[in-house]
């Protein structure tokens, strides 16, 4: 695991941006997961103000995870915080992205799909995530093993919690639906991304313990080409 402080949040963003940038212009047709939230969007932002009119042309985008029951217009939701900011402004085509559906009537068959829709596209070639608080990777709480693909998972208060910031008011948020942790596994590059103070515990324990299903996190220890990325204010080196 390849473990980097950057003095800033704007040089963490910067980074992360050049990184995908750098990659897509050589490898035109790749399939790229992002997470949601606010760490990546300063990331999201950078990347379409660098981006070249062709570069986005072939990639494929595959949204990391969706609050079950919350719909995909609602501000609050996964896709919404990827959509607005990256994906409309790229303008990337609606074949070539991939969002849960958190209304879905068969949940399973929608983690089925989506397993689908990666494995056509020949896995995944970068995996960028953010990490919870309980040292969740998407919505892969706690316990969520790290042979699974895309499947519903039961939140822990701490992410219920958390996600109300990104809601207008109170909203019952108690189960996910997100890509694997053998998905983040299978790809090619895997990036966590960590910012702010808050996450300064998280990444002491991601640096410290070893490596365990209890902490989703650690399994980028097991990656080959696993980097996590940090600012200064998250460091616990």
């Amino acid at each position: 695991m390849n473990y980097h402080v950057f003095p800033t949040y704007e040089a963490l963003s910067t980074h992360a941006a050049d990184f995908i940038l750098a990659y897509v212009r050589n490898h035109p047709t790749a399939t790229i997961c992002v997470a949601s939230g606010e760490t990546p969007l300063l990331t999201f932002q950078k990347i379409v103000a660098n981006a070249q009119p062709d570069d986005f042309d072939q990639v494929t985008f595959v949204a990391l995870d969706e609050w079950v029951g919350i719909a995909p217009d609602n501000a609050g939701s996964c896709r919404s915080y990827i959509d607005a900011p990256l994906i409309k402004p790229l303008g990337i085509r609606p074949e070539r992205v991939s969002f849960f559906d958190g209304l879905a009537s068969d949940l399973e068959a929608e983690c089925q799909r989506v397993n689908d829709f990666i494995a056509s596209k020949g896995g995944l070639d970068i995996i960028m995530v953010g990490i919870g608080l309980n040292g969740h990777l998407g919505l892969n709480e706690p316990g969520s093993s790290f042979e699974s693909y895309a499947h519903v998972s039961e939140l822990e208060e701490v992410t219920a919690s958390v996600g109300q910031k990104y809601f207008q008011s109170e909203t019952p948020l108690t189960q996910g639906i997100t890509v694997g942790l053998k998905h983040f596994l299978e790809a090619k590059t895997a990036i966590v991304l960590a910012n702010g103070p808050r996450k300064k515990d998280i990444i002491k324990r991601v640096l410290e313990e070893p490596i365990n299903e209890s902490l989703p996190a650690t399994a980028l220890k097991l990656h080959s080409n696993g980097h996590l990325w940090v600012d200064a204010a998250a460091d616990a080196s």
